[in-house]
């Protein structure tokens, strides 16, 4: 049974403009980018230049209210019967909380499609994205032990059982990365009836995948200057935005794949981790799934 929690502290005021009917909510390095990519070029679709607003997500951009999110679908025409964002900063509980609450005190009728790829190959994509950025210099077997934010984002149960105390499980489409991949087509069809569109409307990138950032890369030196000067990074902020965008374009050196493979030993490990959580995901998934071989 779903409660319906007061506003959070600091809700929005309403707003009059259009607002969104769904929500991609994660996971992080699942395909979302590809997903948002393919929904995009649907006619009944709106979905803003901006993949991930993070509106919901307090460290971002909540102080900004109502009218500022509802700004970023001011583009919707008539046409359009879906209006929606992609923000994978929604399924990080516990680092971020009180997503779904803040959801539904904006959104209570919204749509959600949470996309689920294998757990530790998910972690994998993780850390390989944060060395890219920068973020991460750890050696994988210690980042993946010491940073609890790899684990609980693949805790797929734990995550959406946060919204299931503020919304139906039939508000939600749970896809797999894997059916996205391998079945795009037929898959796609289901999120456009799942979302009142037409299902019939063939993506005219179809046959592309998309990533926000080439995995293989290690942080340019800039970046990392940057990081360890506070003074540069503020200079640096200071720039156009227009330069900013092409610093990050810069091409940038390619990450040591043999030592970013998760060892046999901790990946054992980290199945024994989840397997509990992979069989609570069990009951909302249809008969049929294989866990990833994991529970």
């Amino acid at each position: 049974m779903v409660t319906r929690s007061a506003s959070p502290p600091g809700s929005p005021a309403p707003t009059r403009g259009r607002l969104p009917t769904f929500l991609v909510i994660g996971a992080m390095k699942a395909g979302t980018t590809s997903l948002y990519h393919y929904l995009r070029t649907h006619p009944e679709i709106f979905m803003p230049a901006v993949k991930e607003p993070m509106f919901f997500d307090p460290r971002h951009n909540w102080h900004r209210g109502v009218e500022w999110y509802a700004g970023l679908f001011a583009g919707a025409r008539p046409e359009h019967v879906a209006l929606g964002e992609a923000s994978t900063s929604y399924t990080k509980f516990p680092a971020v909380e009180g997503v779904p609450a803040r959801i539904a005190s904006v959104l209570p009728d919204v749509r959600l499609i949470y996309v689920l790829r294998h757990p530790i190959e998910r972690m994998r994509s993780h850390y390989l994205y944060a060395v890219s950025r920068g973020k991460e210099r750890r050696p994988i077997e210690r980042a993946l032990l010491e940073d609890r934010s790899y684990l609980d984002i693949s805790r797929y149960a734990l995550q959406l059982e946060r919204y299931l105390e503020h919304f139906d499980l039939d508000r939600f489409l749970l896809l797999d990365s894997r059916d996205l991949a391998e079945r795009r087509l037929e898959t796609l069809r289901a999120v456009f009836r799942f979302l009142g569109v037409d299902e019939s409307w063939v993506p005219p990138v179809l046959d592309r995948e998309f990533f926000r950032s080439a995995e293989r890369r290690m942080p340019p030196l800039p970046s990392r200057l940057l990081r360890r000067a506070p003074a540069l990074a503020a200079a640096a902020r200071a720039l156009p935005a227009s330069l900013r965008r092409l610093a990050r374009r810069l091409p940038r050196p390619r990450v040591d794949l043999d030592a970013a493979r998760i060892p046999e030993d901790l990946r054992r490990r980290l199945e024994d981790e989840l397997r509990e959580d992979v069989a609570r995901l069990r009951r909302y998934l249809p008969e049929g799934f294989d866990g990833w071989g994991i529970g």
